[in-house]
C-alpha cells in the first residue's frame, strides 16, 4: 500500500483548521495541524511534509515569516497560502517567498481540494505571479 502524502496545515483558527483537516483527510492525505508559525517550523523539522497549507495571519510567527524561513533553509515542498488577505501585494510577496499557490477565505471544499491536488502536479517549479489564481 503506498504511503499517503503528508500535509502540514498551519492555521490559528480552530474551526478552519479542523475543516481543512477533515476535508483533506477525506481526500486521502495524512494531515497534521499546528496553530502558529513557530509550531509550523518545528513540525517541518520533525515530519518533513509533502506540502503545506499556510495561513498568513497567525500569532507568534506569521505566514510570511514561515515562508522566509523555509526559503532560507532551502525547503522544496509546495506551499498553498490560504488566507483572508487578498491584496495583490500579499499575493506577490507570498509568491516571491516561494508559495506555489494562493487561495483566499472564504473558500469552497472543491477549491481547497483542487488547489491541494495542484500542489502535487509535476513538475513543481517555483511559482511566478502568472501561476497564481486568486479566487
Amino acid at each position: 500500500m503506498p504511503l499517503r502524502r503528508q500535509i502540514l496545515v498551519a492555521e490559528d483558527d480552530q474551526d478552519v483548521r479542523e475543516l481543512i483537516r477533515t476535508r483533506l483527510t477525506g481526500s486521502g492525505f495524512d494531515v497534521h495541524t499546528v496553530r502558529n508559525g513557530a509550531e509550523a517550523l518545528e513540525r517541518v523539522r520533525t515530519m518533513k511534509p509533502s506540502a503545506m497549507v499556510l495561513d498568513i495571519n497567525m500569532p507568534v510567527l506569521d505566514g510570511f515569516s514561515v515562508l522566509e524561513a523555509l526559503k532560507t533553509h532551502g525547503c522544496v515542498f509546495p506551499v498553498l497560502v490560504l488566507t483572508a488577505r487578498h491584496a495583490g501585494e500579499d499575493v506577490r510577496r507570498a509568491v516571491s517567498l516561494g508559495a506555489k499557490d494562493y487561495l483566499t477565505k472564504p473558500f469552497t471544499e472543491a477549491q481547497l481540494q483542487a488547489r491541494v491536488a495542484r500542489l502535487f502536479r509535476a513538475p513543481t517549479p517555483v511559482a511566478s505571479s502568472a501561476d497564481i489564481f486568486v479566487d
